[in-house]
């Protein structure tokens, strides 16, 4: 069964109805003023451009360098530990550790009592086999001795001629001299020990050899020639720097590393003395590939990379525009830029973090203070840095 409403209850549902409507209406159209002016304001704000404050360095012109850095130990190409050739007791020792040495000169003596001895009896079965080779010889001419007779005879002298030659060299031996020119750097044994053949006496060094062995990659192999220069420094060891040569390079690569070993000889004047380097000492060495005495070069810190691919942001005005370079030579501080730069053009070295192209930005000096529209770009840190030194 379905209920018919009366007209009183219609009245009512009619008139609650017509209410709502009105309230929910005045509410909206409140609301409406508030709701417009919020999305003004955040339309403003989406609106309004960040400015992003930049350093910048003009393009210039100078020379450049390409360079190889290596570190390497000094060490000599001729160098000799000292054995004794002979056992016995040191009797005489002529050296000690910083002494020049010449070669052929004397360094040390072994008693030679035990030499002597085997020396003596060399010479007395000489004599004893050389007078029964002298009978054996009229022996034979005289037909009372056979040739096989006579055969061992003379193999018996010529074994004793042997012996006693021997017998000398041992005598000889227990006086030790020096076999190449240098300076004694160690002295192993003193005088009155006693010492087996093949022990260790003293170690010879010729500084004029002193080399420094570098390695380079494979790919700076066709610009290095022997006779090139290259400079050296002393990394723990202040003071010591100078200029040696390419002496030999390898004819082969190693293919583990893919580089070259590079021997660079230090000229005799670098070697020894208070100022010199020393064998073992720790020094770096640098290697010119390439130079240019004209080059367009930007500073290195405003090179930004993109899958590898090098941009600078160059400023123009008040904004800058992404530009891709093509690039050269390279040193510490600059690189050569072959395209994509002109001398002069400003170009962002730093703040360039999170920029885009044609983005706004207002020029400041290092430590953030704004530059006048028409002032001077910035030094860059490298500049800054030699300014300082030149003022200091």
């Amino acid at each position: 069964m379905v209920r018919v409403p009366t007209n009183s209850h219609r009245r009512w549902s009619q008139g609650l109805t017509v209410s709502a409507i009105t309230a929910l209406l005045a509410v909206a159209s409140a609301c409406q003023p508030q709701a417009s002016a919020d999305e003004d304001v955040a339309k403003g704000s989406d609106d309004e451009e960040v400015t992003t404050p930049v350093v910048v360095s003009a393009v210039k012109a100078g020379p450049i360098e390409a360079t190889i850095e290596a570190a390497s130990t000094i060490e000599p190409e001729r160098m000799v530990t000292v054995h004794a050739e002979s056992t016995g007791r040191v009797t005489l020792l002529e050296i000690e550790e910083g002494d020049d040495i010449a070669e052929g000169k004397l360094i040390a003596k072994i008693k030679q009592d035990v030499q002597r001895s085997g020396l003596d009896r060399a010479k007395t079965s000489l004599s004893q086999v050389k007078a029964e080779l002298e009978v054996v010889e009229r022996l034979f001419a005289a037909g009372a001795a056979s040739s096989d007779e006579l055969r061992q005879a003379q193999n018996a002298y010529d074994t004793a001629k042997i012996d006693v030659r021997d017998r000398k060299r041992d005598v000889a031996n227990t006086r030790i001299t020096a076999p190449l020119s240098g300076k004694v750097t160690e002295r192993f044994v003193a005088q009155g020990a006693y010492v087996a053949a093949g022990a260790q006496l003293a170690t010879i060094v010729d500084f004029s050899s002193l080399v420094a062995r570098v390695y380079v990659p494979e790919r700076e192999l066709d610009r290095i020639a022997v006779g090139q220069p290259a400079q050296i420094v002393g990394k723990a060891a202040t003071d010591r720097h100078g200029e040696g040569k390419v002496l030999r390079i390898a004819p082969v690569v190693d293919a583990t590393t893919g580089t070259v070993k590079v021997t660079v000889a230090l000229p005799e004047a670098l070697a020894g003395g208070a100022q010199g380097f020393l064998p073992g000492m720790y020094a770096e060495v640098t290697l010119t590939t390439q130079s240019r005495e004209r080059a367009t070069l930007v500073d290195k810190q405003a090179l930004v990379y993109r899958n590898e691919a090098p941009f600078v942001f160059v400023v123009d005005g008040e904004r800058v525009a992404e530009r891709a370079v093509k690039l050269g030579l390279t040193d510490a501080d600059h690189a050569e830029v072959l395209e994509g730069l002109e001398l002069g053009d400003e170009v962002v070295v730093s703040g360039q973090s999170g920029l885009e192209d044609q983005a706004l930005v207002q020029r400041v000096d290092p430590t953030g203070k704004p530059l006048p529209e028409d002032g001077p770009p910035s030094a860059t840190v490298s500049e800054r840095a030699a300014a300082d030194a030149g003022g200091a």
